[in-house]
C-alpha cells in the first residue's frame, strides 16, 4: 500500500560540498523565478517539462511504477503530485473533476506562463502515469489559472476553443457534449 506525501528529506542540502539534491541523490539548482520568466518560449517550455517529468518520476518511484500510479486512488496520486509541484516551489495544484474531463487549478504561481505551467503538469503526468498527457490553459480565474488535462488532441481543441474566446465552463460542457 502507497503511502501519504511525505515532505520530508524531499530537498536536501550539503553545505559542505555545495550540493542541492531530491531524495534519490539527483542534483537541483536553485533558480530565481524572474530569471526563468525572462526566457523565450521554446526554453521555458522545455525547462517546464524537465521539472514535470523529474516530479512525474519521483511520484512513480514511490507509488509502485506508472501502473501504481494508475491504479492508485486518485486523491493519493494528486496529494503526491501537489507535494511534488509546492516543493519545486511550482504554486499550489488542486484538482477538480467536470464530468470526464480533469483539470488542475494552479493558485500562486511563481511563474506566470501559461506555456510554463502547462509543460509542467503535461510532463509530471506523463512521467507519473506513462501516458502521453498534455495541459491547455482554460484561463485565469481571480489569483487563480485552470488547465484541463487530456490527451494532446484535445488539448489542443481546448486551446482552439479558448482561443475562439469561450471560457473555461463553456469549454468543458463542449468536451462532455462530444464535441471535441
Amino acid at each position: 500500500m502507497a503511502t501519504p506525501f511525505d515532505p520530508n528529506g524531499a530537498v536536501r542540502f550539503d553545505l559542505r560540498t555545495g550540493a542541492a539534491s531530491d531524495a534519490r541523490g539527483a542534483r537541483l539548482v536553485l533558480v530565481p523565478s524572474a530569471a526563468l520568466a525572462s526566457l523565450g518560449p521554446d526554453a521555458i517550455t522545455a525547462i517546464g517539462l524537465a521539472i514535470g517529468r523529474a516530479a512525474g518520476e519521483r511520484i512513480a518511484a514511490r507509488l509502485g511504477g506508472e501502473s501504481g500510479v494508475r491504479s492508485a486512488a486518485p486523491k493519493l496520486a494528486i496529494t503526491h503530485l501537489a507535494g511534488e509541484l509546492a516543493i519545486a516551489g511550482i504554486g499550489a495544484v488542486h484538482i477538480e473533476r467536470w464530468g470526464r474531463a480533469m483539470v488542475a487549478i494552479i493558485t500562486n504561481a511563481s511563474i506566470d506562463d501559461d506555456m510554463f505551467l502547462g509543460a509542467v503538469l503535461g510532463g509530471a503526468l506523463s512521467a507519473a502515469s506513462g501516458r502521453d498527457v498534455a495541459a491547455a490553459s482554460l484561463g485565469p480565474d481571480g489569483t487563480a489559472t485552470r488547465y484541463f488535462l487530456g490527451s494532446p488532441a484535445t488539448a489542443n481543441h481546448v486551446r482552439v476553443l479558448v482561443g475562439k474566446g469561450l471560457g473555461y465552463a463553456e469549454v468543458l460542457a463542449t468536451l462532455q457534449e462530444g464535441t471535441s
